[in-house]
């Protein structure tokens, strides 16, 4: 008998066009190499001024009010803590705003911070600073700096009401690419303090098929993404050529050393796991807020829908139940106050100097990802909803600094070993081999998984998710055939 695959579920069609253009100038395939400006602190505390005399304000969202931003990114060679200090007078009146950051060691991050000014009478504001205070834990530390601007808020779509829901949402997760400010400019282009700058680490800013900037983006570990989404994150390494090779635009300006530690294929430069053409911002705003709002009530169900089958099909794999109804009879308990409680009530990603949060306010993380077939149990780790969605289906190992693995490990129970993982849990995957008949023509023949929406039944994404982790080790619908003679009816085969 020939061999069959079973097939991927089509993505649905969209029911209107999202009405934005991509840019003329870029197609999210071309580059450039530049040079971060770096400042070698000797102190503990380094103290750097930004400061406008004055700046016009843009009315936003046809709602009287403006956003005054400043951004960029930083790469430290130890962890530092990072203060920054908005202030401006507006009508005679003084306003300041703080924002705290905890940066990791070694990496790019991204950090931000902007203020919402109801518009009066006056569209001038005056004597705009920005106070950006260091905290370094080394007797000598290195900053790097990128892409750092200063400004107001003008991007023209936001001057109308279509990107006013989607601006609020998850909004620090998109600082500071979500301002649209220039992101070419030099470190000192408003520094009024007097640090002195070398030339730095070789940065990859990428390009924007829809706005046109080019954004940086962490070439050197990449599965901490900065300003675009991966391509293949799953299924590395790309093998999309659009998507993982970048045209260097300045290429005739670079020497070989420039290229040193760089995947080069000719005139073009090479991404391990590729990344999307258009940027965070832009597929925030004029890709998902436009199509998102078409999708029906059973749409927004599918993917809690295959989570939580993925959920229930672990527990019933070992034979457990849910963790709620587990721990609360067994410790009388809720296991959500639990986990938030033993994690001080505060987002672990945010770090113990952050604000508490509310009960309502966590997210509860499987820590190892759900994806994976790992069950959210006592290990599980206390997130705020942005970190949470920035985590999403990351191995701690791809998330988190060494540091937090370490502080992770103590408070869940979890060893080190374990959180550094990137595979599969294979106690459960090997359950699930034993029962795959019982996988197919029971669990997947539940009514609920049965039933098709937008012509795809939710059996085939349940099946399609778990193919998706587990290839390369086995193929599921292959074992149910040696296993009965046949294939399974409970999923489509083409």
């Amino acid at each position: 008998m020939e061999q069959k695959r079973l097939r991927t579920y089509h993505r649905r069609g969209v029911t209107r066009e999202s009405g934005y253009h991509t840019c003329e100038e870029a197609t999210g395939g071309e580059c450039l190499i530049v040079y971060s400006d770096r400042y070698i602190a000797k102190d503990k505390v380094s103290t750097f001024i930004f400061f406008r005399n004055h700046m016009d304000l843009v009315e936003l969202f046809q709602k009287k009010i403006s956003i005054i931003a400043f951004g960029g990114y930083i790469y430290s060679s130890s962890k530092i803590s990072i203060v920054l200090n908005m202030k401006y007078i507006y009508d005679k009146l003084e306003y300041t705003k703080n924002k705290k950051y905890n940066i990791d060691a070694n990496t790019w991050s991204n950090i931000g911070i902007h203020v919402e000014q109801i518009i009066n009478k006056s569209y001038n504001i005056s004597n705009v600073s920005v106070v950006m205070e260091i905290t370094s834990y080394d007797n000598i530390n290195i900053f790097d700096f990128i892409s750092f601007d200063f400004g107001i808020v003008c991007k023209d779509e936001f001057t109308n009401t279509s990107c006013k829901n989607s601006f609020y949402q998850k909004t620090d997760m998109h600082i500071p690419y979500l301002y649209y400010l220039n992101s070419q400019l030099p470190i000192n282009y408003y520094l009024t303090s007097n640090q002195k700058f070398i030339s730095g680490r070789h940065v990859i800013l990428k390009s924007c098929n829809r706005c046109g900037r080019y954004l940086p983006i962490n070439i050197e570990k990449e599965l901490k993404t900065l300003s675009f989404s991966l391509h293949c994150k799953r299924e590395a390494p790309c093998r999309h050529s659009t998507f993982r090779s970048y045209t260097i635009q300045n290429i005739k300006d670079l020497n070989s050393k420039d290229l040193d530690g760089l995947v080069i294929e000719g005139d073009k430069l090479i991404s391990y796991y590729g990344h999307q053409l258009e940027c965070k911002a832009c597929k925030k705003f004029f890709v998902n807020a436009p199509l998102n709002p078409q999708r029906n009530s059973q749409q927004f169900k599918e993917d809690s829908l295959r989570r939580r089958a993925i959920e229930v099909l672990i527990n019933n794999l070992l034979g457990t139940n849910i963790i709620h109804f587990d721990f609360k009879k067994k410790n009388k308990k809720e296991f959500a106050e639990y986990i938030w409680k033993k994690f001080n009530k505060r987002c672990f990603k945010c770090g113990i100097d952050s604000k508490e949060i509310t009960l309502d306010e966590m997210a509860l993380d499987h820590t190892m990802p759900l994806a994976y077939l790992y069950r959210l149990d006592e290990t599980a780790t206390c997130l705020c909803h942005s970190h949470n969605s920035q985590k999403s289906d990351n191995f701690p190992v791809d998330y988190y600094s060494e540091d937090e693995l370490k502080k992770l490990s103590r408070i869940t129970g979890l060893t080190l070993e374990q959180l550094h993982k990137r595979e599969v849990n294979q106690y459960v995957l090997e359950l699930l081999i034993k029962n795959i008949v019982w996988f197919y023509d029971t669990f997947l023949m539940q009514k609920d998984y049965q039933k098709k929406r937008d012509g795809i039944k939710t059996a085939d994404k349940i099946n399609d998710s778990l193919k998706r982790v587990i290839s390369g080790q086995v193929d599921l619908v292959e074992k149910y055939r040696d296993a009965t003679g046949h294939y399974p009816k409970s999923v489509t085969i083409k």
